[in-house]
């Protein structure tokens, strides 16, 4: 009797041991880990990248536009 409690004891026990839930998997120990979608820091500073050129290029080309506008207008009033 003894030795089927202590059994199930040990069993028991053991069933307690490791991970709950669902294993993940580590990053490599060499070279770039994974992207994790949306939320890894490495897409968002890419996303956040390509907006600031992305402002940058629009800056740029209303800038362009309105020496163009003043330009036009400086054209017309010389004539």
């Amino acid at each position: 009797m003894t030795r089927i409690l202590s059994i199930s004891a040990a069993i028991l026990a053991l069933s307690a041991c490791g991970l709950q839930g669902d294993l993940k998997r580590p990053d490599p120990l060499w070279g770039n880990p994974p992207l994790d979608g949306p939320t890894d820091p490495r897409v968002i500073h890419q996303m956040e990248e390509e907006e600031r050129i992305r402002a940058e290029q629009e800056a740029a080309a209303e800038t362009a536009a309105r020496r163009a506008e003043l330009e036009a207008a400086g054209d017309e009033e010389a004539e």
